[in-house]
């Protein structure tokens, strides 16, 4: 019978992955907003005990990391403008400093005229004569085909397609938060109707006991992260170390593809600040150093031992959902593995793809 069902169960598999893609509007705030009232539904259930009512703990928490992220986005306000203020000269200072390997005469255009000659040599027998120069095509200036009210509107069409999205993780989360165990009670009450309540209360527990432990592991990740970023660069002389720290532990929630967003932008900053290659490739590999050390290794093998996953399913998975939904698929795929290998081993037809998935 099972074997009968398989090529069914391969086709709903496709179907399923077809819907997370052209769908992830809408699973992808819904999977954030889930993720988030699990990370504060501790402290939701702590409050609740001191102001009684659940809703009224969940508005309260929910408002209070709203006013952290606001009071922490303005303290970086400043340092964040003198930052994107300094972006033209940071990209002249080096184009300047590229130029010298493209420039005629340079080690690049001596290698393809070396080629060119050795090609013709190698088909004629003889040297082909040096080519005359192009004269350069006139350039066509395309920001004059750009009018202000197009770069305002597709500034305003993008910040309000933000909000939006914000506003909807706040609301599932609130929404969430304040009706607690329900969700949970009426699995259960469906499950009761079929004599399976102790089985699905078992499995549901052992969603929750995941997931709390992987957010607990990148908690400490993100922290070590931040806070090894930060030192370094200080003892290097970066400016404004505190806020790299900060940018590198808030990436970090994306495995792999965070830290090299770090490595790139720290790469320029150190460069444009110092006027060294040498010294911009030393801050660059610094922050690749704290994060490979403290955050790929680390995290990835305390994950894998807190989910009770192999790291190779777990980096496969990481490829995987960022294909299907980009940087919120590398954010948000180990918890969906942890949680499938956690349905697979309860479902006995699924207990392979548990297999697959576990140490």
């Amino acid at each position: 019978m099972v074997r009968a069902n398989r090529p069914l169960a391969v086709l709903a598999t496709v179907a399923m992955i077809f819907l997370l893609h052209y769908a992830a509007e809408f699973f992808i705030p819904l999977f954030i907003s889930l993720w988030i009232a699990y990370a504060l539904a501790r402290p939701v259930t702590w409050l609740e005990a001191v102001v009684r009512w659940r809703s009224l703990a969940a508005a309260i928490v929910v408002l209070a990391i709203v006013g952290l992220a606001g009071v922490a986005a303005w303290a970086w306000s400043d340092d964040a403008q003198n930052i994107y203020e300094q972006l033209p000269d940071a990209a002249k200072t080096i184009s300047k400093s590229l130029q010298k390997y493209v420039k005629p005469g340079g080690p690049i255009t001596e290698v393809k005229k070396s080629a060119v000659e050795l090609e013709n040599v190698a088909q004629t027998g003889k040297a082909a004569p040096a080519p005359a120069a192009q004269p350069q095509p006139p350039q066509q200036n395309s920001a004059s085909q750009i009018t202000l009210w197009q770069v305002l509107g597709t500034g305003a069409k993008g910040l309000s397609t933000a909000t939006a999205d914000v506003m909807v993780v706040l609301f599932l989360v609130f929404f969430m938060l304040a009706s607690g165990d329900l969700f949970k009670k009426k699995v259960l009450a469906i499950a009761a109707e079929r004599n399976k309540k102790r089985f699905t209360a078992q499995v549901l527990d052992d969603v929750d006991e995941q997931i709390r432990s992987y957010l607990l592991v990148m908690l400490v990740a993100n922290a070590l992260v931040g806070l090894g970023t930060g030192l370094a660069f200080w003892a290097l002389g970066v400016k404004y170390a505190p806020l790299w720290g900060v940018v590198a532990a808030i990436l970090h929630t994306a495995p792999y593809f965070g830290p090299a967003i770090v490595a790139a932008g720290s790469l320029v900053a150190a460069f444009v600040q110092f006027g060294s290659w040498t010294h911009a490739f030393a801050v660059s590999g610094a922050s690749i150093a704290i994060a490979t050390v403290v955050g790929m290794l680390f995290a990835t093998w305390l994950a894998s031992r807190q989910t009770r996953m192999n790291t190779t399913a777990t980096f496969i998975g990481l490829l995987f959902f960022g294909w299907l939904w980009g940087f919120w698929g590398i954010l948000l795929a180990i918890p969906i593995l942890s949680v499938a290998k956690v349905v697979c081993e309860a479902n006995e037809d699924w207990k392979p793809v548990a297999e697959l998935l576990g140490r």
